[in-house]
């Protein structure tokens, strides 16, 4: 098959691949800006208004604070200003004139009275207003009326006298009830007079003014002193329940009044006077703030452009989420005990859209990626998988149906999903849970292995497997398969395509088993001017540190890091570190490379130990550098560019095999040390670093190769290796450190062999420094699950 088709099968899969991620952003900022408008668009509608009402009734409850403790009810059952029964205004008279007695800050009569008939009555009810003087306030209350308008009522100018004015309001209320804000002041006939409220409190403001009304503390918690305790106290015993001396008293009637019941959150026949108490109590605390809908929606979507910013992963993605509703409780809570009202409905409304919308978008686009015919994920499903889970070991393995399209003409339209399932279900014979795609003569899979010849051997034995027919529709039908195969290394949707590629180049005669091309033409090409993009890579930050914790198996705590130098080009996707190292070495910029990742681990470590992780660095340094004292001046001069503590510094010499002359070697490791930093033999075990390296060097650490790390559960050999490096490393009074250590059982093993400081994917793959900062300790647990 000629290179056009070739690039009509893998172009679709490559190019789905790009769409795909390179729009997901735009479409996620797409939803945050419906998901705004709309919610904007209910609060400019007021449409949750209810909700937001229902959260304050939930704020109210939960606030749990005490009033100032400096107002007091005087409360009465009866209707004191009935002018059917005037001896009651006896009654109040005398309590007045108790509260006078007892040196009452300020007094306000939440009661208005006609004349009665008893004129000696109201005579002595206004003697008893006149002789406290400014301190007593009388109320004037807007009622409701019989008609649809609103009634003015106040107390008769022969009981009032000239004392002192305010009014409140009794039908300031909304649909449910409740007074969530009142005014400062009322305009009664174009003059501005005081609201009870705001005179509780001491504050003035216009009529066009209003304040929250903070019910944050229990209804009955608000101070309460029956009238009779007050209008028949002994002078002599003063056994007034609660002192009121320099309070402020509100002298009013209690819900069992009638039209005197006004709803308050967790009562709903609480005396009228309530409302103006807790309104007093608001303006004296100062927890008069409220954050309106919009306010609170735009700090919901900075959060979730925040979050889409940063989380470049679907891990980070949905924990910023996670994070962000949780801060919903959080803010209900928080603004409750301080006293703040906040409307939340539509920050709440807006994360439910967004969550709707992006739900609805994962849906359409699974379904998408299912073949209908056979319920099967599509390739593209399968790309997919590999950038998102950031997949970068093992290979693709493509199955080529040979004969596809004359089988299926032979086949009923119901019958062709069932041909397809018979050949999935052969496929998974070694393991039942294997992940098929599907797409047309295709299926596609997974391998974790990095051994090709592993992958060849496996594919070979399903080839045999496959030479039986299957039976579909009553009929026998010949099955012919063939696979190709492409190791991943950099862009996952290129090799895919590379797999894709092979699978067509394959026959069944001849060629069954073909395996992609690692490099092209064009890679060739590329390499030949890789050593000039080197520098330019690394002035654009293309090149780059990850960093592998190195754990102390006894404390189960990360004790140092190894910063690994990776290199991710905007064309090429990841290019093999090995592939780059090598040409730095044979272009001569070995050196210009140390120093640019010496900079950067040395610029890392200065960070941690800021952070308060007091943890080594290690650095890997080639061995061929170790022939010229320069190395040292390099070191030196990055330790002082970056202030970091060169006690904490590690410098891995790699392929000591390498050194052409220990003498030299030995006096420029000498030098280093006395810099301060410590010495490491990396890969010891294997042929490139042997013990005469580490008789005639002073190394200050050995890490085993992992070689033998890996080995060690299944060979005696490979465990017997490790142990005796081990029992060597603690005669030689050095660090011992096993790399490669990928099994989480073998960390038993090492830790009866003796080796205290292990690396590997068991606990950590090398992280990017910001996901290091983050990394906490590791318990036996988490190491087991292999969470990181």
């Amino acid at each position: 098959m000629g290179e056009k088709r070739i690039s009509k099968l893998a172009g679709p899969i490559l190019g789905s691949g790009r769409a795909l991620f390179g729009g997901r952003l735009f479409e996620r900022l797409r939803h945050v800006l419906w998901a705004g408008l709309l919610s904007l668009a209910m609060y400019a509608g007021h449409f949750l208004e209810p909700a937001d009402q229902l959260l304050w009734l939930i704020q109210s409850r939960i606030a749990d604070r005490s009033p100032s403790g400096d107002i007091v009810f005087v409360s009465s059952d009866e209707a004191l200003n009935d002018p059917k029964a005037p001896q009651r205004r006896y009654e109040l008279a005398a309590a007045l004139d108790e509260l006078d007695r007892q040196g009452v800050g300020k007094v306000f009569l939440d009661i208005t009275f006609a004349e009665s008939s008893d004129p000696r009555a109201d005579e002595r009810l206004a003697q008893s207003i006149a002789d406290l003087g400014p301190r007593i306030t009388l109320v004037d209350r807007i009622v409701e009326g019989t008609s649809v308008e609103e009634v003015h009522r106040s107390t008769s100018p022969a009981i009032a006298g000239r004392g002192n004015r305010v009014v409140a309001d009794q039908t300031d209320r909304n649909w449910a009830g409740f007074a969530w804000s009142l005014p400062y002041a009322y305009d009664i006939g174009g003059i501005p007079v005081q609201s009870l409220g705001a005179a509780i409190g001491g504050v003035q403001g216009r009529p066009d003014e209003r304040f929250s009304v903070d019910y944050g503390f229990g209804h009955e918690q608000v101070s309460v002193v029956p009238i009779a305790a007050l209008a028949f106290a002994n002078p002599e015993s003063s056994d007034i329940p609660i002192e009121v001396t320099g309070k402020t008293v509100i002298v009013g009637h209690t819900g069992n009044v009638a039209r005197s019941q006004r709803t308050i959150p967790g009562k709903i026949d609480a005396p009228a006077s309530y409302v103006d108490i807790y309104a007093g109590e608001t303006l004296k605390s100062g927890s008069t703030s409220h954050l309106n809908g919009p306010t609170i929606l735009s700090l919901f979507v900075a959060l979730i452009l925040i979050g889409l910013t940063l989380g470049t992963t679907r891990k980070r993605r949905y924990t910023a989420y996670a994070g962000i509703v949780l801060l919903t409780p959080v803010l209900l809570v928080g603004f409750a005990k301080v006293g703040a009202r906040i409307d939340l409905s539509y920050a709440i409304l807006f994360l439910a859209v967004y969550a709707a919308l992006r739900s609805r978008m994962r849906w359409k686009r699974r379904v998408e990626m299912v073949n209908l015919e056979t319920g099967l994920p599509k390739l593209r499903a399968l790309e997919a998988r590999l950038l998102r889970d950031s997949i970068g070991n093992g290979h693709i393995v493509i199955a080529k149906i040979q004969n596809y399209e004359r089988v299926l003409k032979t086949l009923r339209s119901d019958e062709k999903g069932s041909y397809v399932l018979k050949l999935v279900d052969r496929l998974r014979a070694a393991d039942p849970h294997l992940a098929v795609y599907s797409e047309g003569h295709h299926l596609g899979w997974h391998v974790a292995s990095d051994e090709t010849d592993a992958v060849v051997e496996h594919l070979e034995g399903l080839r045999a497997i496959f030479a039986a027919p299957v039976q579909v529709g009553g009929y026998s039908v010949d099955v012919g398969i063939t696979f190709g195969i492409a190791s991943i290394e950099g862009d996952p949707p290129a090799r895919l395509a590379a797999a894709v590629a092979a699978a067509e180049e394959t026959s069944e005669a001849h060629n069954p088993i073909a395996i992609a091309e690692t490099g092209s033409q064009s890679d060739l090409l590329w390499d030949i001017s890789l050593r000039a993009r080197i520098d330019e890579a690394m002035e654009a930050g293309e090149i780059y540190c990850v960093y592998q914790p190195q754990i102390d198996l006894n404390s189960k705590s990360i004790v140092g890091v190894e910063a690994l130098v990776r290199w991710h080009d905007p064309a090429r996707g990841f290019i093999s570190p090995m592939h780059f190292i090598q040409q730095c070495e044979k272009a001569g910029r070995m050196e210009h490379l140390t120093r640019y990742v010496l900079q950067s681990a040395c610029s890392a470590g200065q960070l941690l130990h800021f952070r308060g992780r007091k943890i080594s660095m290690a650095v890997n340094i080639s061995a061929t550098l170790l022939g010229d004292m320069r190395i040292a001046g390099i070191v030196r001069n990055a330790l002082q560019a970056t202030r970091f503590d060169p006690r904490c510094l590690v410098l891995e010499i790699t392929e000591t095999a390498r050194i052409s002359d220990h003498t030299v070697a030995a006096s420029i490791i000498e030098e280093l040390k006395a810099i301060g930093v410590k010495i490491s033999m990396d890969d010891f075990g294997i042929g490139s670093s042997s013990y005469e390296a580490f008789y005639e060097l002073p190394f200050d650490e050995l890490k085993i190769d992992r070689l033998f790390v890996t080995n060690m559960a299944r060979d005696p050999k490979a465990r017997a290796i490790v142990a005796s490096i081990a029992a060597m490393g603690r005669e030689a009074r050095i660090t011992v450190v096993a790399e490669g250590l990928e099994n989480p059982q073998d960390i038993g093993l090492l830790e009866e062999i003796g080796c205290e400081q292990v690396q590997g994917f068991a606990f950590s793959r090398p992280v990017s420094l910001s996901n290091l900062l983050e990394l906490k300790d590791f318990d036996k647990n988490r190491a087991a699950a292999n969470m990181v």
